[in-house]
């Protein structure tokens, strides 16, 4: 791979730093606000937090270092910026359409339509992924953690995992 320095155009550097920050951001958010859950509730979302500020420190810390080495990260954030924009617009309409029709039906289409944003195919092996993949966090929030899932339009097939 080649490696450009910090101050030509092509380098991400300072978009890697920043996604760092963001992320490490949110961490802080979402670890600030389980904080204030009660008891267990607050478990599994510090977890997950401190471990997106670990990565966001992770990520922070390897290009500060590759700066300092003169090797900063080559190339642009975005080799293809429709298709970033996809993806992201595909993220902001999966929260929007959980709090509408719950988590089900979103869950499996951006399981589908994330991938064929960046350019994945094979859209049957998407659909079998996607569909394992929300069967196996209704059998581990639902049945192992106890934990209802939001109110779905598919609520009855939620039944046969209670």
């Amino acid at each position: 791979m080649e490696v450009s320095s910090a101050s030509e155009p092509g380098s991400r550097s300072l978009a890697e730093i920043g996604f760092a920050a963001v992320l490490i951001a949110g961490a802080i958010v979402v670890i600030v606000t389980a904080s204030a859950y009660p008891g267990e509730s607050a478990t599994y979302p510090l977890v997950i937090g401190v471990a997106l500020a670990g990565l966001g420190c992770w990520i922070l810390l390897r290009e500060v270092l590759r700066r300092r080495r003169g090797h900063a990260m080559a190339g642009s954030f975005a080799e293809h910026g429709p298709r970033l924009v996809i993806g992201l617009a595909a993220l902001v309409l999966y929260i929007l359409a959980v709090s509408q029709i719950g988590f089900i039906l979103p869950s499996v289409a951006l399981g589908v339509l994330l991938p064929a944003s960046v350019g994945f195919r094979r859209w049957g092996l998407s659909f079998v992924v996607a569909i394992v993949s929300v069967v196996a966090i209704l059998l581990i929030f639902v049945l192992a953690l106890e934990r209802p899932i939001p109110p779905d339009i598919l609520s009855p097939l939620g039944r046969l995992f209670r």
